[in-house]
């Protein structure tokens, strides 16, 4: 079990919250089983909690943490389910990919990425924002809309005119 912390602490400092990792860590890991991920899960839960240290009492701090942590937990649940399965590293292989791939496609690849971004570099700053939301951030055109208070055919209409513009850069270099 961990050490709880001291109750005289002050319950927003942050050697409080850092008294609280290892037991926040063992609960992550009870659920996934990887001491890796629970890791990760844990100190996504301490820089939160770091942003939000404003309690009154270190029961109210305690709750509160442990309440992030749950709700961290369940996003990572439904980002699963969302996004697909986990895909489990394995050395051999990657060492294996890592050996195919030559030092011109490296090239090569680095060359169209800066291309890219050099397109989207010329577009307005609404229509760039739309486009990284939706494109790499995978956020729904629906929470686009409502993050920068437009309509969602408006996001519709910025993410047309991304792809279009990209599409015409990329076949004016020859990279199609």
């Amino acid at each position: 079990m961990a050490p709880e912390p001291k109750p005289d602490a002050d319950p927003a400092s942050t050697a409080f919250i850092a008294d609280l990792r290892p037991a926040l860590v063992a609960y992550f890991q009870r659920r996934c089983g990887n001491a890796a991920e629970a890791e990760d899960l844990a100190q996504d839960v301490i820089l939160r909690a770091l942003s939000h240290a404003e309690w009154t009492s270190a029961e109210e701090a305690r709750g509160y943490i442990f309440r992030i942590a749950l709700n961290r937990w369940r996003d990572r649940g439904r980002r699963k389910l969302t996004h697909g399965t986990e895909i489990d590293w394995d050395d051999e292989n990657a060492l294996a990919v890592r050996e195919e791939i030559s030092p011109e496609r490296v090239l090569s690849s680095q060359e169209q990425l800066r291309r890219i971004a050099s397109a989207l570099q010329e577009l307005e700053a609404r229509t760039r924002d739309v486009f990284v939301l939706c494109r790499l951030e995978q956020m729904k055109q629906k929470e686009i809309a409502g993050l920068l208070g437009i309509s969602v055919s408006a996001v519709e209409k910025h993410l047309v005119k991304a792809l279009a513009h990209v599409a015409r850069r990329m076949e004016k270099d020859g990279l199609n």
